[in-house]
C-alpha cells in the first residue's frame, strides 16, 4: 500500500523551512517554465507550485491545478481568491483519470506525488496523455535515505526507479536535474512525452 499524504497536515506544505529547501520559483524557472506556458500541477495540494507558477506564465499563460482531495482543492481556490489570481483552474481528479484534454500542458509537474501511487506505469500514463507532443514532465521527489521529514524510506523511489517507470510509460531520455545547492533531501527528474 503507498504512502498517502494526510490533507489535515496541509500547513506542511508552506513551512519556511520547505520554502528554503524546495524553493518554487527557482524550481520551476530552472525547469525551463517560461511566460504563455501551460503548466499542470498534479497534486497541488495547497498551491505550493501552482502560485508561483502562475505568476511565471502570467496572463499568456495557464495553470490547471489538479488534487484528489477536495479538501485541497477548496483551500486553494479561496487562496487564489484571496490573492486575486485567475490563470490558475482548480480541478478536483481521480488517481487515473485526469479532468483535462490531450495534449493540454506544455509542461506537467508532480511533486512528492509518485511514491504515492499504486500503479506508478498507469499513473504516467495518463498524465503523458495530457502533455502536448513537445511537451515535458518535471517529477520531484524525496531521495530514497532516512531523513527527518516525509515518507517512510519504503515508500521512497529513487532516481533509477523514477527513470524506469517513466521509460516504462512512454517518456523519452529521462534525466536529472541537479538540486545540489538548493537541498540534499530530495531530487528532479525532467523528461520529454
Amino acid at each position: 500500500m503507498a504512502h498517502k499524504f494526510d490533507p489535515k497536515n496541509k500547513e506542511k506544505l508552506n513551512s519556511k523551512e520547505r520554502r528554503e529547501n524546495l524553493p518554487p520559483e527557482i524550481i520551476l524557472r530552472k525547469a525551463g517554465l517560461k511566460s504563455d506556458h501551460h503548466l499542470i500541477d498534479i497534486g497541488c495540494g495547497v498551491g505550493y507550485f501552482s502560485i508561483p507558477a502562475a505568476k511565471i506564465v502570467n496572463s499568456n499563460g495557464k495553470v490547471y491545478a489538479l488534487d484528489t482531495s477536495e479538501e485541497m482543492t477548496e483551500f486553494l481556490t479561496a487562496e487564489l481568491k484571496t490573492l486575486g489570481i485567475e490563470n490558475v483552474e482548480v480541478l478536483n481528479s481521480r488517481e487515473y483519470g485526469f479532468p483535462l484534454e490531450e495534449d493540454t500542458g506544455d509542461m506537467l509537474l508532480m511533486s512528492m506525488v509518485l511514491h504515492e501511487v499504486e500503479d506508478k506505469k498507469r499513473f504516467l500514463q495518463e498524465a503523458r496523455r495530457t502533455l502536448k507532443p513537445s511537451g515535458r514532465i518535471l517529477i520531484i521527489e524525496w531521495d530514497k535515505k532516512e531523513t527527518e521529514q516525509g515518507p517512510p524510506l519504503k515508500h521512497r523511489l529513487d532516481t533509477q526507479e523514477t527513470k524506469n517507470y517513466l521509460h516504462q510509460a512512454g517518456f523519452n531520455n529521462p534525466e536529472i536535474i541537479e538540486l545540489q545547492e538548493l537541498s540534499n533531501t530530495f531530487y528532479m527528474v525532467t523528461a520529454k512525452g
